[in-house]
């Protein structure tokens, strides 16, 4: 467990920061969203969109950060918020 949870941090040390990244203004509210601890299906009814392309926006976002899920994306979130 304690490894996995170094990994998971390793990983995230490595991805882009988002400040670095461009973000389109939808990924901008997604990421919002996500810092509130918001679900696919609450984001995809806050933005009026299907929870399907939450998913797809959160893929791309993964792809453009450089992190594989959802919690490496907010460790790195975190991270880059903490230092601007």
């Amino acid at each position: 467990m304690r490894q996995d949870a170094v990994e998971l941090h390793a990983a995230a040390m490595q991805a882009l920061p988002p400040s670095a990244v461009k973000l389109t203004p939808r990924e901008h509210e997604i990421v919002e969203a996500i810092l509130l601890a918001a679900s696919n299906k609450a984001i995809a009814e806050r933005l009026g969109i299907r929870e399907q392309s939450v998913k797809n926006r959160l893929t791309s976002l993964y792809k453009k950060i450089g992190v594989g899920n959802r919690l490496e994306l907010v460790l790195v979130l975190m991270k880059d918020r903490a230092t601007v």
